[in-house]
């Protein structure tokens, strides 16, 4: 009743005959058998069953659960009572590695068993986990277990338009967490982001997207092992600026900002050698307000401690208006600079190198080709003079291309390397 119910795709179809060859596959031991399982979907495993007797009942020994809300569409079972009945069926000494379900917390669903079957899930020690939940809609977010803050089992998070509870930092404790990824996650207090990420010990990879109504207002990443960062934004801009942003991760190697308006955004510690790409604007913001000057300020002094880095338009035009107000900071350790000049005049690039003091490599993308007084009358950077030995530019296919390559031809002399292509 169990197999039919849950896969009606295979419903009627008749066990394999092999009386044509030999059936090899079946013959190999089962751990191996069940190991080529844990690569399925848990209803492609459950069909695995029509094979022959050898493979009847090995899709319940798979410690992997692999669940979409549309595989019980038309089946006599419910998606919580066949992830029980899948628990009820193992002994609780095993293990169950990986947890994945894709869920519609409008089809028909009640808050106290789904999370008691969660609960199962994480006391069972499930290392993998991922949460889906299909609905965006605020009254429609799913709460986890209490039990998942205190996972001494959990390798990978990832959780989609779910809530965080506070439990209190005393009660989270992620002590093997290593990869974390949270979209559109509410947080029920204003530290339960902050006491989640530093209770990971461990953490390695993080990746944050904001939502609309998530609640966070501060992204504070405080992790001693975090080696890369990825945020992004999905909030509609016209109706509420994102988070404000709080960085102090020594081993930080590589740490991506997307699409991003905060008020605030300060980087205090990354590792030496670190990498960012980085698109973020400030919008409603006063330079001549010492306020608002200190908000840049801090951005820009963070952004100066990476080696390499990427930055979009938007930025550079931030670091325009700044300059045309103040001193920039200097980028003293930033040997590797990707720029994307788009709808941007030459003057934004030139101030900004003149700040890259100890610039090797240049990557330089352009949505048109600069007039030749426009790039003559600018003064010529530093770093272009002595620094500078490789650039790579990304240019229109036009012959005026060729005044571009002249400039830097003429005024670097440490220049070892040319390429130039057309943009992607």
């Amino acid at each position: 009743m169990l197999r039919t119910s849950l896969n009606t795709s295979v419903r009627n179809k008749k066990r394999i005959k092999t009386n044509v060859g030999r059936d090899r596959i079946s013959d190999l031991p089962c751990d191996v058998l069940v190991r080529i399982l844990t690569h399925l979907s848990t209803k492609e495993s459950v069909g695995t069953s029509y094979f022959n007797r050898r493979w009847e009942n090995l899709w319940s020994e798979v410690p992997v659960l692999d669940l979409h809300f549309s595989d019980f569409i038309d089946t006599n079972f419910e998606l919580l009572d066949f992830i029980d009945y899948f628990l009820d069926s193992k002994p609780p000494s095993l293990k169950l590695d990986t947890f994945k379900l894709v869920y519609d917390v409008v089809n028909g669903h009640s808050h106290e068993p789904f999370v008691s079957t969660l609960d199962e899930v994480v006391r069972r020690g499930v290392s993998h986990l991922t949460l889906i939940n299909m609905v965006s809609n605020d009254a429609a977010l799913v709460r986890m277990p209490l039990s998942l803050y205190s996972s001494s089992t959990l390798v990978d998070l990832n959780l989609y338009t779910v809530v965080f509870d506070d439990p209190g930092a005393e009660s989270v404790s992620l002590p093997r967490v290593k990869i974390m990824q949270l979209e559109g996650v509410k947080f029920d207090g204003g530290d339960v982001f902050k006491n989640l990420i530093s209770s990971c010990p461990v953490l390695e990879e993080l990746t944050v997207v904001t939502h609309y109504q998530d609640d966070l207002e501060l992204v504070c990443v405080q992790s001693q092992s975090l080696k890369t960062f990825t945020l992004m934004s999905e909030r509609p801009k016209e109706e509420e600026r994102d988070p404000d942003v709080v960085i102090d991760a020594p081993r930080l190697e590589y740490m991506s900002i997307s699409d991003f308006q905060p008020e605030g955004f300060i980087i205090s510690n990354i590792g030496l050698s670190a990498e960012a790409d980085v698109d973020i604007v400030f919008e409603d913001v006063d330079l001549y307000e010492y306020l608002d000057v200190m908000k840049i300020c801090n951005f820009l002094i963070g952004i100066s401690k990476f080696q390499e880095l990427t930055i979009s338009a938007r930025t550079l035009h931030v670091i325009h208006e700044y300059s045309e107000v103040t001193t920039l900071p200097k980028f003293h350790n930033l040997s590797r600079l990707e720029v994307l000049l788009i709808e941007s005049s030459w003057e934004y690039l030139a101030a900004f190198l003149g700040c890259c003091t100890n610039l090797n490599s240049l990557i330089l993308e352009l949505d048109h080709i600069p007039e030749i007084e426009e790039i003559e009358l600018s003064p010529v950077p530093q770093c272009v003079l002595s620094s500078l030995h490789s650039l790579h530019l990304k240019t229109p296919q036009t012959p005026s291309k060729k005044v571009l390559v002249s400039y830097f031809r003429e005024n670097c002399t440490a220049l070892r390397k040319i390429l130039v292509t057309g943009r992607e």
